[in-house]
């Protein structure tokens, strides 16, 4: 609880004044009251000299509280193994005052979005905040891990052409593994593509043989 009354400038009696906050159960010198928690208070004031000289200054003051902080977290993982394009995002905020602020490592530093880009792989600590009592924070998730994909690989064959001047050769991309499952291929260094790993009627040459993630296709090896 970290509610507040405050009885101020109090005047009349004979100058000396005590105060309650629970309809006389408990009188204070002080008219401050702290770490009230939410609830309807009877708050009173007495002339400290003459206990019996009493007044009701409000029976039913309401301290109130604030909804529970909410919000609704997104990420997606980094596209390719090695890079930092990874996201968080946080949207949907409620309770609170109405204003927040966002933190993913745990608090250190806050930012008025809730959009995080350029991320690598690793756990983040996502929180959010009152902007207005920034001391009400909610952990919304404490461990939110971003991923990556394991490094695109695959096997590669070739067969010559069997003759001068001919054009038979093959070269044949096999057993592809890492990101996330599903690839693509060229053997003109990304030119054109092709869902097949079987290229065929080659002629002679130099051939530059990519493989790459079908669903995120900037990651290239």
């Amino acid at each position: 609880g970290n509610g507040t009354i405050s009885v101020t400038s109090p005047s009349g009696g004979y100058g000396t004044y005590e105060f309650t906050v629970d309809g006389g159960a408990n009188w204070s010198s002080s008219g401050s009251f702290t770490g009230l928690i939410p609830a309807t208070y009877d708050v009173r004031m007495r002339d400290a000299a003459h206990a019996g000289c009493e007044r009701i200054l409000n029976g039913a003051l309401e301290i109130t509280q604030p909804d529970a902080i909410s919000a609704t977290i997104g990420s997606t993982a980094v596209t390719c193994y090695g890079a930092s394009n990874g996201t968080i995002s946080i949207t949907n905020p409620s309770g609170g005052y109405g204003t927040y602020e966002y933190s993913i490592n745990g608090g250190g530093s806050w930012h008025s979005s809730g959009l995080f880009t350029g991320l690598v792989p690793g756990n983040y600590n996502v929180r959010i905040r009152d902007a207005a009592n920034s001391t009400c924070v909610i952990v919304l998730n404490s461990a939110l891990q971003i991923t990556q994909p394991p490094v695109l690989n695959a096997t590669v064959n070739s067969t010559a052409v069997t003759c001068y001047g001919a054009a038979d050769g093959t070269i044949s991309i096999t057993n592809p593994s890492g990101g996330y499952g599903t690839y693509e291929y060229s053997v003109d260094g990304g030119g054109s593509w092709q869902l097949a790993g079987t290229f065929t009627n080659l002629v002679p040459g130099i051939y530059d043989v990519r493989i790459r993630d079908e669903v995120n296709t900037d990651c290239v090896i």
